[in-house]
Protein backbone atom coordinates (compact mmCIF):
# COMPACT_ATOMS: atom_id res chain seq x y z
CA UNK A 1 0.00 0.00 0.00
CA UNK A 2 1.38 3.43 -0.46
CA UNK A 3 -0.13 6.25 -0.04
CA UNK A 4 0.73 10.05 -1.13
CA UNK A 5 0.67 13.63 0.33
CA UNK A 6 -2.70 14.43 -1.87
CA UNK A 7 -5.63 15.12 0.08
CA UNK A 8 -8.44 13.68 -1.97
CA UNK A 9 -11.21 10.89 -1.31
CA UNK A 10 -11.91 8.57 -4.45
CA UNK A 11 -12.85 5.56 -5.13
CA UNK A 12 -10.49 4.21 -7.33
CA UNK A 13 -8.05 2.46 -5.10
CA UNK A 14 -4.75 3.40 -7.59
CA UNK A 15 -5.45 7.00 -7.20
CA UNK A 16 -2.90 8.54 -4.78
CA UNK A 17 -4.47 9.36 -1.58
CA UNK A 18 -3.22 10.97 1.72
CA UNK A 19 -3.01 8.72 5.27
CA UNK A 20 -4.22 10.58 8.94
CA UNK A 21 -0.63 10.92 10.24
CA UNK A 22 0.72 12.36 7.72
CA UNK A 23 -2.07 14.97 7.47
CA UNK A 24 -2.02 15.62 10.92
CA UNK A 25 1.65 16.33 10.42
CA UNK A 26 1.16 18.66 7.74
CA UNK A 27 -1.29 20.50 9.45
CA UNK A 28 0.85 21.12 12.43
CA UNK A 29 4.24 22.22 10.60
CA UNK A 30 5.07 25.81 11.37
CA UNK A 31 4.42 28.53 14.04
CA UNK A 32 0.76 28.18 14.75
CA UNK A 33 -1.35 29.00 17.50
CA UNK A 34 -3.21 26.48 19.80
CA UNK A 35 -6.89 27.87 18.37
CA UNK A 36 -6.27 28.01 15.17
CA UNK A 37 -8.45 26.00 13.09
CA UNK A 38 -5.31 23.58 11.66
CA UNK A 39 -4.31 22.96 14.85
CA UNK A 40 -7.76 21.68 16.11
CA UNK A 41 -7.89 20.09 13.00
CA UNK A 42 -5.01 18.35 13.15
CA UNK A 43 -6.12 17.36 17.43
CA UNK A 44 -9.35 16.13 15.79
CA UNK A 45 -8.03 14.06 13.46
CA UNK A 46 -5.28 12.62 16.10
CA UNK A 47 -8.45 11.55 18.26
CA UNK A 48 -10.07 10.07 15.56
CA UNK A 49 -7.29 7.56 14.87
CA UNK A 50 -7.25 7.06 18.73
CA UNK A 51 -10.38 5.77 19.21
CA UNK A 52 -10.43 4.17 15.61
CA UNK A 53 -7.39 2.18 17.04
CA UNK A 54 -9.16 1.47 20.90
CA UNK A 55 -12.01 0.23 18.97
CA UNK A 56 -10.65 -2.20 16.47
CA UNK A 57 -8.19 -3.83 19.75
CA UNK A 58 -11.23 -4.28 21.89
CA UNK A 59 -13.04 -6.22 18.98
CA UNK A 60 -9.39 -7.87 18.59
CA UNK A 61 -9.71 -9.02 22.31
CA UNK A 62 -13.26 -10.18 22.04
CA UNK A 63 -12.21 -12.49 18.93
CA UNK A 64 -8.68 -13.87 21.12
CA UNK A 65 -11.41 -14.28 24.29
CA UNK A 66 -13.72 -16.05 22.59
CA UNK A 67 -11.47 -18.83 20.29
CA UNK A 68 -9.70 -18.98 23.49
CA UNK A 69 -11.99 -20.31 25.62
CA UNK A 70 -13.36 -22.75 22.45
CA UNK A 71 -10.41 -24.54 22.34
CA UNK A 72 -9.51 -24.94 26.13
Amino acid sequence: MAAGLTAKLTANPLDSVTTMTVQIVTLLVGDQEFDSPKTLAAFALGLTLFVITLILNIIALHVVRKYREQYE
